[in-house]
């Protein structure tokens, strides 16, 4: 590839990095903690089942399964990605604010709103991949069904589909920008890690506003998303990759943060109270989008 020599550079500081990045017991704040035992829904089956006449008032989920295409890779000196990923968000809308949007940009559409025809949302360039969101409109806190006790029938089809899957949260912590990358898939977790410090979301930064705090979660703490019953781990491969992004970084994503309507709108976008929602949004779904190419060509960061 091009890009050998700068990559090298990338990889090289990310190695010195992970030798001593910090687990999720070392950063996590308040809201850290899974809201499982609180979950009122056993299940995505028992939230239908038992809110069937409230689909599209209090909730949605919306989602893309893509055909099968024929891939074939003859060039000599390039290999060309089996792009095989699938972008969720079990949480979306008012649950985990912003994980929806991600979940659009990250699978190649400019965040769009529902009834939307998603091919006038594609991005030019871009894959676009399969994806799955579950999105409360309104009783937010009371239709959290933990990842593992998701049996949404769209959502395995879209796992269970693809080779990887990485998923979208969102934990509590207004006061430091976070990320928390767990789930089964250790290379895809690698490169993800990379692509965070190439895009600049790590501290420290070049300016301390733009200082993010990574960490690996550790195979004890709350939210490390590697239970082979996690909707993001029940791929062709057995494994995926969480990210769980705290509420400061994620507003700060947003020109404004507080309802849908305008999340979509100020993705991306500065304004005073997130004046570097640029940085923020261009750097974190393109770091995304960046490791999941690697990864589907087979690349290791580490």
């Amino acid at each position: 590839m091009n890009s050998n020599s700068s990559r090298r550079t990338v990889l090289a500081s990310v190695a010195a990095i992970a030798a001593g990045l910090p687990t999720l017991n070392a950063v996590t704040g308040s809201g850290a903690t899974p809201a499982a035992a609180a979950d009122q829904y056993g299940s995505n089956t028992e939230l239908y089942t038992r809110t069937a006449a409230k689909e599209g008032a209090d909730w949605v989920r919306r989602f893309r399964i893509g055909a099968p295409v024929q891939v074939t890779d003859n060039a000599r000196g390039t290999s060309s990605p089996v792009s095989s990923t699938a972008v969720i968000a079990p949480h979306g809308g008012g649950i985990e604010a912003g994980t929806s949007e991600l979940c659009m940009a990250i699978a190649g559409y400019t965040p769009f709103e529902a009834d939307t025809d998603p091919a006038s949302a594609a991005v030019p360039g871009e894959p676009q991949r399969d994806y799955w969101m579950f999105e409360a409109l309104a009783n937010s806190a009371a239709q959290h069904v933990t990842s593992t006790h998701c049996d949404d029938p769209a959502a395995l089809a879209v796992c269970t589909g693809n080779l990887y899957a990485v998923s979208l949260h969102g934990f509590d912590d207004t006061a430091v920008k976070k990320i928390v990358i767990g789930g089964r898939d250790e290379r895809l977790k690698r490169n993800l890690l990379a692509a965070f410090t190439k895009y600049a979301l790590t501290s420290p930064a070049a300016k301390a506003d733009w200082n993010v705090t990574v960490a690996f979660a550790g195979a004890t703490d709350p939210i490390n998303g590697d239970d082979p019953a996690n909707i993001v781990n029940r791929t062709r491969t057995g494994a995926g990759a969480q990210m769980e992004l705290s509420t400061a970084l994620r507003k700060a994503m947003f020109g404004d943060f507080s309802s849908a309507a305008r999340r979509r709108t100020t993705a991306g976008v500065p304004s005073p109270d997130s004046p570097y929602a640029d940085h923020f949004w261009n750097g974190f779904v393109n770091a995304v989008r960046e490791a999941i190419k690697n990864h589907e060509l087979s690349l290791d960061s580490l």
